[in-house]
């Protein structure tokens, strides 16, 4: 056991610090396993007693988790021809992010960092906007460029060459993954246009979901998934690379917490008639009534620049490991 009474955690990585206020203390909270992709290998969760941020420690190789954003990762279903795109249908799952950019920001050029698939991109072509995109998954990247017709660079995001200047950039369930958040939010300043608009979309690790279920909430997602941040944590990372949030917007989604369940249970679900109706009479009505209460499993940030970067991130960012 630890000083702090939870158990210890074997060959924990100290060097790698929190990306929000740069502490190197942790505490360990959940051992988990990559549920989503079936694998056994298990990962630390600990948080950071600081400021309250999440971190996978320590953390797999960069090759590692690339490596988990394999062909049969199920979001790349539609670019790999496991399922075939309707391009309204795929166009629609991105309806209220398009509106909320669209009312923020007259059209201009943007930049998705992690373009999966091009959909959300095709959508804001559609409304004006000249698109280019960066995707990790090269054979999504392509389906993207080549069935598309879309500007897609395949490669990480400190792979590839972000071009010039952007009048909006968009991170869509993207800054928890990454190595470096902070590297990742000073390159978004540094190719964003002074009045542009950032969006960052992430998980919500404070919402009740994810306290209710804890080690076994859908959107813990390891190994990919490396940061878990809150509301005011994502706020603070943001203020500490030098961006003023103007708005945090809360999303629901049933199916997170569908998974969730199949994760505590080990088994499908709904597989019970006691299950169709706990889907219809809970679950799916409170995926539209949290996000009102300020309880999203999701939740979107809406930036301009705007501030310094503070002594406590510059000093995350120089220790990222």
């Amino acid at each position: 056991m630890s000083e702090t009474g939870l158990p210890s955690f074997e060959g924990v990585d100290s060097q790698i610090t929190c990306a929000v206020c740069g502490s190197a203390l942790q505490r360990p909270m959940w051992t988990v396993r990559d549920t989503l992709m079936g694998s056994t290998e298990q990962y630390n969760i600990v948080r950071c007693p600081e400021c309250g941020t999440l971190r996978m420690s320590p953390r797999p190789d960069f090759s590692e988790r690339r490596s988990s954003f394999s062909d049969t990762y199920p979001l790349f279903d539609w670019a790999l021809g496991r399922k075939r795109p309707q391009a309204d249908q795929r166009i629609g799952r991105f309806t209220a992010q398009i509106n909320e950019i669209n009312h923020r920001q007259r059209p201009g050029r943007l930049l998705d960092v992690g373009c999966g698939d091009g959909f959300f991109m095709l959508g804001m072509q559609r409304r004006g906007w000249a698109v280019s995109g960066i995707e990790l998954h090269e054979k999504v990247a392509a389906y993207a460029h080549d069935e598309l017709g879309l500007d897609v660079r395949g490669g990480a995001e400190h792979e590839a060459d972000w071009g010039g200047q952007y009048d909006c950039i968009t991170l869509l369930g993207v800054i928890e993954d990454l190595d470096d958040p902070n590297a990742c939010l000073q390159r978004c300043q540094e190719h964003l246009a002074e009045s542009g608009l950032l969006v960052v979309q992430t998980h919500n690790i404070d919402c009740l979901e994810a306290k209710f279920f804890g080690p076994h909430w859908f959107n813990v997602e390891a190994p990919r998934h490396v940061w878990h941040f809150s509301p005011d944590t994502l706020a603070r990372l943001l203020a500490g690379n030098g961006f003023r949030q103007e708005a945090l917007l809360h999303y629901g989604a049933a199916y997170v917490t569908e998974r969730s369940i199949e994760n505590r249970r080990g088994k499908v679900f709904p597989s019970s008639p006691f299950d169709r109706v706990l889907r219809k009479a809970l679950i799916a009505p409170a995926a539209k009534i949290m996000p009102k209460l300020g309880q999203g499993i999701m939740i979107e940030s809406y930036s301009r620049k705007g501030g310094g970067k503070s002594a406590a991130v510059a000093a995350a960012t120089g220790r990222q490991g």
